[in-house]
């Protein structure tokens, strides 16, 4: 064991050796560029092939992944057409020959197509290793021969065991280098020849499995949608009874009370009374002297603006508006409309048996009957609320003694607009005096009197206090 350890350890330490030297220019290697050629080309193969294993094995797995999920789907279908559906048998016999197609391509992608790739793939390291063998004899024989041209050169006698000696080590390492070197020279170039019949071989494969699956499962499932077809023309007898609609029971004309009438054209008239302005803003410009407030007038009522006429209406225009008779037979047209003899017969029906249920619930001590006040009640006739009376404007200020605040000078003219307002010139001294609740103050006015005696409300923002 330790001889075979010595041996190659030697061998290991005379081929380090030869490389330096031959790296360094001071042993001569032999050179062979065909070999070299067919090494770079098994690599370069090596690459793609194993490139195309991993790819058809993971196509494999996603193929086994789809086919499986659509067996899953197939046998959810077949659970949920229900029995008495049409052709079920036949939709199962369907899905049964799809199960069929579906495991032969599984075979034939997922487990055949991965197992001749990996065989192929397999003798690239194989072939590898003979090469690496290669040239390590060649490495022996280059050290070999230039052993022995080192001894013949050194060596004076014919019979010099030293030279015989590296005679014989030279024939051998030559032997070994050379049957390895020739059987790599016949191996490499047909493999490398082989990978067209293997990319032939292994595309035809793949793709003739998935063409013939797909024609197949093709028809299949055209036949599918034809038996969806045939159920979907069956849904007329397969549909739920429906119950029977129920008669409409007709319409209690009694409910109509005089409170479903619409208001009359009095109760819709708004009272449109004139307020006081909000406290005016005056207009004040960068020159020194004021300018006067533009007095706003007051908005007319609605009223008067609907009672008013156009005097260039035409005069044809008052014939068309229809009379009050004729407006109150469209309302009863529309709130009571009329009944055939049949509706009639069973609405006089049910008001009797609701006065008998009244009655009888009633007191019988009361001294008016229910019947005399639904007689004396017509509910044609709308009621009709009167308008509340529109507050009454201020006549003015009284002249009671009103105590004294302080005192303002007007900053702006101010022109009055009601009665109870009080108008003064730029510059005027005005005394504010107290208010009470009878005076009704807006925000923003106050009540004073001017020098004269004369009282009235005015807007403070026209007044500088002094």
């Amino acid at each position: 064991m330790a001889d075979l350890f010595n041996k190659h350890l030697k061998k290991a330490t005379n081929r380090t050796k030869e490389k330096l030297l031959e790296g360094i220019g001071k042993a001569k290697a032999t050179q062979d560029e065909v070999f070299d050629q067919h090494a770079a080309n098994l690599s370069r193969q090596s690459k793609s092939c194993e490139k195309l294993h991993k790819d058809v094995k993971t196509y494999a797995s996603a193929l086994k992944t789809l086919l499986s999920a659509e067996k899953q789907l197939r046998d959810t279908i077949r659970e949920a057409y229900e029995p008495d559906w049409p052709d079920r048998e036949h939709l199962t016999a369907i899905f049964d020959n799809l199960d069929i197609q579906t495991d032969e391509l599984e075979k034939k992608v997922c487990e055949d197509l991965p197992q001749t790739v990996t065989q192929y793939v397999n003798q690239f390291p194989d072939l590898k290793k003979k090469i690496e063998k290669r040239g390590r004899k060649l490495v022996d024989y280059d050290s070999a021969k230039n052993t022995f041209n080192s001894v013949k050169a050194s060596s004076k006698k014919d019979n010099d065991p030293k030279l015989a000696k590296a005679t014989t080590e030279l024939q051998n390492a030559e032997q070994l280098y050379t049957e390895m070197n020739n059987e790599l020279l016949e191996i490499l170039p047909a493999v490398y020849d082989s990978r067209i019949t293997f990319f032939v071989d292994t595309l035809q494969s793949l793709f003739n499995a998935n063409s013939v699956y797909q024609t197949d499962a093709s028809k299949f499932h055209k036949q599918i949608v034809m038996q969806l077809d045939k159920l979907g023309e069956s849904m007329d007898y397969l549909r739920v009874a429906r119950p029977e609609a129920r008669a409409l029971t007709p319409i209690d004309t009694t409910s109509l009370t005089s409170n479903d009438a619409p208001a009359t054209p009095d109760q819709n008239k708004s009272d449109n009374t004139s307020l006081r302005q909000s406290t005016p803003s005056p207009t004040v410009r960068s020159s020194p002297a004021p300018l006067a407030v533009p007095i706003m007038k007051p908005r007319e009522s609605v009223a008067s603006i609907a009672n008013s006429t156009n005097p260039f209406d035409d005069e044809e225009a008052e014939d068309e508006k229809p009379t009050p008779t004729e407006v109150e037979e469209k309302f009863e047209a529309k709130v009571y409309p009329k009944l055939n003899a049949q509706q009639a017969a069973a609405a006089d029906q049910a008001i009797a048996a609701a006065r008998r249920e009244k009655k009888e619930a009633s007191n019988p001590f009361d001294d008016e009957d229910e019947d005399e006040k639904t007689e004396k009640e017509d509910p044609k006739t709308p009621k009709v609320e009167e308008p509340e009376p529109a507050p009454k404007p201020l006549d003015g200020i009284t002249n009671e003694k009103r105590k004294t605040l302080y005192f303002v000078t007007s900053t702006h003219e101010y022109k009055a607009v009601d009665t109870d307002e009080l108008s003064f010139e730029s510059g005027m001294k005005i005394k504010v005096i107290e208010a009470n609740d009878a005076d009704q103050l807006d925000e923003g006015w106050r009540l004073g009197e001017l020098e004269d005696g004369k009282r009235g409300v005015f807007p403070e923002n026209f007044t500088k206090k002094i």
